[in-house]
């Protein structure tokens, strides 16, 4: 009789709740399934083509080059880093010195003209 009592006790009882919330009881909210083939290759995060760089492996970085050389600057004047021009290492270097005998020319602004005083 008192095993009876003690099964209807906890029976009759709320449910233990977390004090982390719903889904620390492991009572998760069902979502349905993620299709990869929506949005792209990569599962909806973006992807597609790579982005060509500015200067390929076997072209020639010339400081003359002024319009392709701008692509290699930022609004502020600055050399932008290889992660966003795409190009190699040995060629981001070659594109820093032409950029730099650029601006000695005076062929390309050490300041652009929209920050001068």
């Amino acid at each position: 009789m008192d095993n009876e009592q003690t099964n209807q006790a906890t029976e009759s009882a709320p449910a233990e709740r977390s004090r982390f919330g719903q889904g620390a009881a492991g009572e998760r909210p069902s979502r349905p399934p993620r299709d990869r083939r929506d949005g792209g290759p990569r599962g909806g995060r973006g992807g597609g083509r790579r982005k060509q760089p500015v200067f390929a492996d076997n072209e020639v970085v010339d400081y003359k080059d002024v319009q392709r050389l701008k692509m290699c600057l930022d609004e502020r004047g600055k050399i932008l880093p290889r992660r966003k021009t795409h190009c190699s290492a040995g060629k981001q270097r070659e594109l820093t010195t032409a950029i730099k005998r650029a601006r000695h020319l005076a062929l390309l602004h050490f300041v652009p003209s929209d920050r001068r005083r």
